[in-house]
């Protein structure tokens, strides 16, 4: 007769013990997806700051005033775009995109908003970039305003006639 009534006793332990195990199991499975989802994040997150830090390297080696010495405290590509008049030998060789950021850099040096979301996206990324104005034409020194004319001339020359920022 003892032998009866544990049966039933027997049997909703096991139950219980079933239950609990797939439960640990269902949560052993979503703490693994939540753990393979940070990882994935904190590989994202790696990639981005390796990016970000193969932009500086790749800004430090080309970063040098006619001179010969850094830009401190400015880590544009081109800085002589606001510092001096640039003649064809300066743009003449470069690509469009390197003259379009050429073009846009000046913009950004005065802290221009973006618009359009390739320049905003890229200018984010530079240290230096602070975007306050909405207008900066009003910023421009005679200077940049024929650097920027310059620039536009030969990018329309490899086919970028879309001057919008």
């Amino acid at each position: 007769m003892k032998n009866l009534i544990l049966i039933p006793f027997l049997a909703l332990a096991l139950t219980g013990a079933i239950c609990s195990k797939s439960d640990n199991t269902t949560s052993d499975s979503d703490l693994k997806k939540k753990e393979l989802e940070l990882k994935e994040k904190e590989l994202q997150l790696k990639e981005k700051e390796l990016e970000m830090q193969k932009r500086s390297e790749g800004s430090s080696n080309t970063n040098e005033n006619t001179d010969g010495n850094s830009s401190a405290g400015n880590s544009s590509i081109y800085p002589q775009a606001s510092e001096r008049l640039l003649t064809s030998d300066d743009v003449s060789n470069l690509t469009a995109w390197e003259l379009k950021i050429m073009r846009n850099e000046i913009f950004a040096r005065h802290g221009y908003i973006f618009k359009k979301e390739e320049m905003r996206n890229y200018f984010l990324y530079e240290k230096w970039y602070v975007p306050r104005f909405e207008n900066v034409d009003g910023m421009l020194s005679d200077v940049e305003k024929k650097n920027i004319e310059l620039i536009k001339r030969y990018e329309s020359r490899l086919g970028n006639n879309d001057y919008s920022r």
